[in-house]
């Protein structure tokens, strides 16, 4: 295969065998591989031989180098990231479908709430946010449920800098923040009332795997169409919501990050 200036020369080696070898599930004899991607024998050796060691690669009885199971589950995380997030861009939108509100799922990222997926209220006037965008997560109902397992010394330690008001409401004190933290872990539901955007209000639930928060889904509601019976509404589908995340979380023995 022809070089790439710009690409090391051994790496891309390594990646044409473990291309050309997945193209063709017979695999591939040790001359054959040398031969498609025109490089010499000796400088081939050590990487087959590597590869074989590392259990990208196998050789069969009839002396073809084959994918072996460590290439296997390396395309099997992509696809596990693939379906969990399509299980997630469900749910919101299922959230969304019944409630019309925005709907969000989103991790903590260095005391931040990283927003990875959205769905928006099909509302003119609605909560106006990004994927990839980031917020203290102080100020939101996303961050306070990813912020639920933190005690007083774990918030001071996160945020030495002390907690920076976003809005005229924003939480400002540590002590306060705790309790707010204490009381949602009692509950299950964190909330904000125009901490981070003025005019909205927002309930959210942690996401739990492996006994630890790893993720969050907040509801973003304008004040103006707040009510109790609303709240109660988008309190039950967010439960479902995270039940079935939760139990979908189960099936996968990955670490959570690999799946975002």
């Amino acid at each position: 295969m022809p070089e790439d200036k710009n690409n090391h020369r051994s790496t891309s080696r390594v990646l044409d065998v473990l291309e050309l070898i997945a193209s063709n599930h017979n695999g591939y004899t040790y001359t054959e591989i040398c031969e498609k991607i025109d490089a010499p024998k000796s400088s081939m050796f050590p990487i087959l031989h590597t590869l074989v060691d590392r259990h990208y690669l196998f050789v069969d009885n009839k002396s073809r180098y084959k994918i072996d199971r460590v290439t296997f589950q390396i395309g099997n995380s992509y696809l596990e990231h693939l379906n969990f997030l399509e299980e997630v861009q469900s749910l919101l939108l299922n959230i969304v479908n019944i409630c019309a509100e925005t709907c969000h799922f989103a991790i903590l990222s260095e005391g931040d709430v990283l927003y990875l997926r959205k769905i928006d209220s099909p509302e003119s006037i609605r909560m106006i946010s990004n994927v990839g965008k980031r917020i203290p997560a102080y100020g939101t109902a996303l961050g306070k449920a990813l912020l639920m397992d933190y005690n007083l010394n774990g918030l001071k330690k996160l945020y030495p800098g002390g907690l920076v008001p976003l809005t005229d409401n924003t939480i400002i004190d540590f002590d306060q923040l705790a309790d707010q933290l204490l009381k949602a872990r009692t509950e299950g539901f964190a909330y904000e009332i125009e901490e981070s955007n003025q005019y909205i209000r927002c309930i959210a639930v942690p996401i739990h795997h492996k006994g630890v928060i790893v993720a969050a889904i907040s509801v973003a509601v304008p004040t103006f169409r707040y009510s109790e019976e609303k709240s109660t509404l988008i309190k039950v589908l967010l439960s479902d919501a995270q039940n079935k995340l939760e139990n979908i979380l189960k099936n996968f023995d990955t670490d959570f990050r690999n799946l975002i």
